[in-house]
């Protein structure tokens, strides 16, 4: 299967930028949920949302057995939802930048890895009229 990916547009991107902590959610392979809160990640680019793997231990054992990734934000313009296919950078540019994030402040953390998670989906999470339509 070849899953194409999505541009985000500037105000989605700017409306997750508005939180310093966003939820990640995954399931496992026995569709069991799981939900985390990020607070070190970023936008690489307009299809890309990376998150520094400091303490992930089912989010990645998720990510690794299917791929999937979901987000969810609020902004002054609306809530959003995105789904992604994730991948786990253990080197390279991705990694170095996750890592640099971790550790170069005062209480430094381990920045085990960067999961880049590609945009395939973007939904309207904001009620009333459109809501959980699929914008992208």
């Amino acid at each position: 299967m070849v899953i194409e990916m999505v541009k985000v547009p500037e105000n989605i991107r700017e409306a997750f930028k508005t939180q310093k902590v966003i939820p990640m959610a995954t399931v496992n392979k026995e569709a069991v949920p799981n939900v985390i809160y990020v607070g070190m990640w970023w936008w690489e680019d307009d299809e890309t949302l990376c998150v520094v793997n400091n303490y992930l231990r089912k989010t990645l054992e998720n990510i690794e057995a299917n791929g999937w990734v979901s987000f969810v934000c609020y902004g002054k313009n609306g809530s959003y939802q995105i789904k992604c296919n994730a991948e786990n950078h253990k080197e390279g540019s991705l990694y170095e930048k996750g890592y640099k994030i971790a550790t170069d402040r005062e209480k430094p953390y381990p920045g085990r890895s960067t999961v880049a998670c590609k945009i395939v989906e973007i939904y309207q999470g904001s009620t009333g009229k459109g809501a959980g339509d699929k914008l992208a």
